[in-house]
């Protein structure tokens, strides 16, 4: 009986390792896109732009996410349709706007990261009016 007990937690310790890490993984691939996303505040805004030399809002996007391994599509209408709309968004998550089509990271504590057309790479909240009154959705590439 005494060997039986064992054995499972052992095997209960080794499979919960097993699962962990790969929660952990996906955690730390957010924090990746949010550090990476902070690293280009400043950088100008360009129309068609997908590099530090200037981003537009999707190439933005699109390149923060190709650091941290993932290969997503490069507008934002793209983006919509092989993203997962969720209804509760992470860190990293996309958040979408209508008129104009508009993209964004999210970064926490209510607010996001986003190439602007009049000031470049710049963290702004979710509640300020006109983004408030226009998110398409949100959406996720982690499945």
């Amino acid at each position: 009986m005494r060997k039986t007990v064992y054995f499972l937690l052992i095997f209960l310790f080794i499979f919960s390792g097993c699962v962990s890490p790969q929660k952990r993984g996906i955690s730390n691939v957010r924090k990746g896109i949010v550090s990476d996303a902070k690293k280009y505040i400043g950088v100008k805004y360009k129309y068609g732009g997908t590099d530090p030399n200037g981003f537009d809002c999707s190439g933005f996007v699109q390149f923060v996410y190709r650091k941290n391994g993932i290969i997503i599509p490069r507008t934002v209408s793209e983006m919509e349709k092989v993203a997962v709309r969720v209804k509760n968004p992470k860190i990293g998550d996309i958040v979408t706007f209508s008129d104009p089509l508009h993209v964004g990271i999210l970064i926490g504590g209510n607010k996001f990261i986003h190439s602007s057309s009049s000031r470049g790479v710049v963290i702004d909240k979710l509640s300020e009016k006109w983004y408030k009154n226009k998110i398409r959705g949100y959406f996720t590439f982690f499945f």
